[in-house]
């Protein structure tokens, strides 16, 4: 009896676009762009529709690595940049809004967020007495700032998973921070689950929340 011919089912190609705050020099973008996805025939292609940081030397290595537009952009508000920097903003200086991040995005609906905030003030590498000074406080609460600016953009189609990674000591010295990304995540229902993991960055171990 003879067998019929296998049938051969083209892939069904879906892009999954994601989307960067905080994106330094585009690390975590390549490393999704480089991502591989299958579930039977339906094969996910990853799209970086851009990136977002204050440092523009990083923002020129994210583009060069992603091959994306990234954007300079402060996302301080006046009282963090104050506190921060410990004068007012320069001359024509302006809070970043969520029309800025949708800017940034090219205007597109990101499938994945992923942000990864600055840590200094969270990390053991830092001394307790000064996590607690006004300049560390304001670059720990960019934490929040950055969750809401994103939330807020892309509120009418919210994306369907938002990554917000930082160092394990967030959940102590940043407990407070992190239940009002919670409250804020819930304001717009999205799903919250926190967890530790551990990376090898240049094949040295670390833990990552």
């Amino acid at each position: 009896m003879k067998r019929d011919a296998f049938t051969i089912t083209p892939d069904d190609a879906r892009e999954i676009r994601h989307f960067h705050l905080f994106c330094g020099l585009g690390g975590g973008a390549k490393g999704f762009n480089r991502a591989n996805v299958r579930v039977g025939n339906m094969v996910g292609k990853f799209r970086c529709i851009g990136g977002v940081d204050v440092n523009a030397p990083a923002i020129r290595d994210f583009e060069r690595l992603t091959g994306t537009t990234g954007t300079v952009l402060d996302l301080f508000d006046r009282s963090q940049f104050i506190d921060f920097h410990g004068h007012e903003p320069p001359h024509g200086w302006r809070e970043a809004t969520p029309a800025n991040i949708q800017r940034a995005a090219g205007n597109e609906r990101p499938h994945i967020v992923f942000l990864s905030a600055p840590c200094k003030g969270f990390s053991g590498l830092l001394s307790e007495n000064r996590s607690r000074t006004d300049k560390y406080q304001a670059l720990n609460r960019l934490t929040v700032r950055g969750v809401w600016l994103m939330l807020e953009d892309f509120a009418d189609d919210p994306p369907e998973l938002i990554v917000f990674e930082n160092v394990p000591r967030i959940a102590n010295r940043g407990r407070h921070l992190l239940d009002q990304i919670g409250t804020l995540l819930d304001r717009y229902r999205e799903v919250c689950s926190m967890r530790t993991a551990a990376t090898q960055p240049l094949g040295c171990e670390r833990e990552r929340a």
